[in-house]
């Protein structure tokens, strides 16, 4: 699939960096490695950041990022994306080194086929509006 202005980026998630990434955009999604307790591994938490409050999105510990401190940043600033969608994928171990277990393999799959209908969606709806 093609899609013109699009990008892939990856952060080390500090949240400057990610409002820079999603700062000017209509759609932005993030993908980040999480932590519940008690833990699932593989399970995954789809969030559509809403422009008002963020409460969801700071009961999950994300890998890299205080993903609520940049979306709070970024709406007090003005630099929110039109839509931000979160998935978060369970782990079981944030650990280096150690690569997918294959529940997460599975989900991260699941997560970019979805991201795929996510952008084609986004990319259709912008061409039925022009």
């Amino acid at each position: 699939m093609h899609l013109d202005n699009a990008a892939l980026a990856e952060s080390d998630g500090e949240a400057a960096a990610l409002i820079m990434l999603w700062d000017q955009q209509r759609l932005a999604i993030l993908v980040d490695a999480m932590q519940a307790d008690p833990p699932h591994p593989g399970r995954v938490h789809r969030l559509m950041v809403p422009r008002p409050a963020v409460e969801r999105i700071r009961a999950v510990r994300a890998h890299a990022a205080d993903v609520g401190n940049a979306v709070e940043t970024a709406r007090s600033t003005g630099r929110l994306p039109s839509r931000l969608i979160v998935f978060g994928i369970e782990t079981g171990d944030l650990g280096e080194g150690m690569g997918l277990s294959p529940a997460v393999q599975q989900a991260a799959d699941a997560v970019a086929a979805e991201i795929a209908l996510e952008i084609g969606a986004f990319a259709r709806q912008r061409q039925s509006a022009a």
